[in-house]
This record gives C-alpha cells, structure tokens and sequence, in this order.
C-alpha cells in the first residue's frame, strides 16, 4: 500500500496544533538505531516516516559517547551476527551514506588470559566467517608496549575490526533519510500513545502524531516509551565510564584497539592518548549520566592489575554511557506481541556502531513487509 498523502495541517512546528500530523511511521529515538530505520525503511517502501527525538540534536548519548570500536567477535552469537553484516557495510557503505569506509582498518587484538577463550573466539570468528588468527604474547605487546605486564597466553588478531567513524555514520544515516523525504524532528518528546483507529496516536511536545505504527528506538528510554504505547518489552540500561590520558608517546596512531576479554577492559590510541575503560557495569534507570566519583579507583584497580603501565600516566578527561540490554542478552528488532501498532528496535548491548546498519535494514524489511 502506497503512504498516504501529507495532510493540510500539521502539528509538528505549530505552537497551537489542531489537525494531528499524519504519518505511516513514528521512530522514537534519533540516534544509531532510529537512523538506520529511517535510512532503509525510505529505500524499502513508499511510506511516510517522521522519527521524533528529544534532544535539541540526535546522538546526544548512546550513540555519540560510545568507544567506536568495531568490534565483530562478540559475547553473544545475535550480536555477532549482526556485527559482521554491520561491519561489511561500514567497510563498503552505500554511496547515499558516505563517499568512503566509516571504520578503519586497524584491526583488533582479543587479549585473553585462558586457553579456552582464545579456541572460543577463534572457534566463533571460523564460524561467522571472521578473518582471525591466533597470535602469541610476543606480538601483543609489539605492538602495545604499554601491555607488557598485562596477564595473557595470547590474543586473536582480527584484522577486518577497527575503529568507526561515529559522528560520520550518524550524519550519514540521517543525511539519506531525509533525502528520500524522512521527517526529522528534534527537541520533540514522546509524552503518550493510545490506540487510535488501527494504529496509535503518539502525543509529543510538539504536538500529536496518527502513525499506523510506533517504532520504539530510544536506547535507554526504550522500556518507558514502549510501555507507554502498551508494549511490554523489558530493558537494562548499564552504566559504563570511559576515559582518556593525558597525551603519551608509547602508542602508534595506527595501532589496534585491544580488548582484554577475560578480566575485561579495552585500550586504543586516541589523538596522541588513549581511551580506555574498566568495563565497569553498574544496571541503572535511564537518565542522562554524569560520571562517578568512584570511576577513576575503579580503572585504577582495573590497571593496577591488568596494565600497570597505564596507571603512570593521569586522566586528563571521564564521561559516562548507558548500554541498553534487552532481558536475553540479544538485540529486539520485532513486532511486540501485544500491541501491534508497536515494532521494537532495541537492545544494542553497546554493539549500536558495530550492528545498526545491520540491524536497521532487518527492521526496515520487516515493517515494509507490514505496512508496505
């Protein structure tokens, strides 16, 4: 079915709405998950689409404050999946996202201190079809000197893995959904839902919006804005730190970003430093997260133990991300199974870099093959 005309009036952009704006899709949430949507959903149907986010920009937090490691070997086959389709794509993008590659080629080393979890990831990689190779110690520390204490039996190299182009690959999404006629409203909160007809009347700050359907990709906010239109999904916001030193000399600008996987934390070269994190985990309610006063012992603990060169140099800056998990560890891109006017895209564990170019076109495959 064709997407309905624009109706006269509007409420998007009126101080005094009066006539509902009409649209086929809503897509609450304009960062990785909401952009990816709005990209493909525009390429896969003739659909009116208006994604609505509430800051006064998009990518204000999961998706402009994460590490930009892209990471395609995960801790869970969904994300993996995902992450390897992802990847191709950033390594290859479409023309109308980016006129070049959204991730380096500098590679990963999965650092681990285990036997076991070295067969694993490489075990995985073969399976998933990876470019990987074990590599000993030696090489580790070739090329991250400032690893040379870290406890290890080896690392996988992973050299399709890099380091992504955060704020390119947000601009590029939402840049090709609104060239394909995607409406992109900021500063516009969701307040409610209720059904309306044989859809859902979604009431934001900027006025209501008739939808035949809810698309709820709001990173941490997702369960109450979910909830709000008669889902019933469930979903962990986690808060992590990451930090940057003060500037050193020991790293090449080119070098892999290192993961330690078995007693976790991850370094990589950032402008003349490095950005590293603990991977401390601390289960939350969504907000808009400051760091803690306790985040600096925690990564000094973490690398006392793990990097001990590390701590010699001071932190010249900390921020605070939530990760959103859905209930099974896995990302929910579906139709919820009790309001059917209500598609979650959901859930990215961190993996929203890596995964939602992936997992934007599975959403968009499915609502087209809905509402279409």
């Amino acid at each position: 079915m064709a997407g309905r005309a624009p109706a006269a009036a509007t409420a998007i952009g009126r101080k005094d709405p009066v006539t509902p704006m009409r649209a086929d899709v809503v897509i609450a949430g304009g960062g990785f998950a909401g952009a990816s949507t709005a990209f493909w959903l525009s390429r896969a149907a003739r659909l009116q689409v208006v994604v609505v986010e509430r800051e006064a920009i998009c990518g204000v937090h999961a998706s402009g404050r994460n590490a930009a490691l892209g990471r395609q070997v995960t801790e869970h086959d969904a994300f993996t999946a995902v992450a390897v389709r992802g990847a191709t794509w950033l390594r290859r993008p479409p023309p109308d996202l980016a006129d070049r590659p959204l991730v380096s080629g500098c590679g990963s080393l999965l650092v681990a201190s285990r036997e076991a979890t070295l067969a694993r990831l490489v075990a995985t990689a073969h399976r998933f079809g990876v470019p990987a190779e074990r590599v000993p110690p030696a090489a580790v520390r070739a090329r991250w000197p400032l690893l040379d204490a870290t406890p290890m039996v080896g690392a996988v190299w992973f050299p399709t893995d890099g380091v992504i182009d955060i704020h390119a690959l947000l601009a590029g999404l939402l840049a090709g959904a609104r060239s394909r006629g995607v409406r992109v409203e900021t500063g516009c909160e969701v307040l409610g839902c209720r059904p309306a007809g044989d859809g859902v009347r979604v009431e934001t700050s900027k006025g209501p919006i008739d939808a035949r359907c809810l698309v709820v990709a709001a990173g941490a906010w997702a369960e109450p804005v979910g909830a709000a239109a008669g889902g019933r999904a469930r979903f962990d916001p986690v808060l992590r730190h990451l930090h940057v030193t003060e500037p050193l000399a020991d790293v090449p600008a080119d070098a892999p970003f290192a993961w330690h996987v078995d007693d976790e934390f991850y370094v990589r070269p950032e402008s003349g430093a490095c950005l590293v994190s603990a991977c401390d985990e601390t289960v939350v309610a969504p907000h808009d997260p400051v760091p803690s006063p306790a985040a600096l012992s925690v990564l000094a603990d973490k690398l006392a133990r793990m990097a001990p060169r590390l701590v010699e140099y001071g932190i010249a800056r900390t921020w605070a991300c939530l990760r959103t998990f859905s209930r099974d560890g896995g990302p929910l891109v579906a139709w919820d199974d009790r309001a059917p006017w209500l598609f979650w895209v959901a859930g990215l564990g961190g993996h929203g870099a890596t995964a939602s170019v992936a997992i934007g076109r599975d959403a968009a495959a499915a609502l087209a093959a809905r509402l279409a």
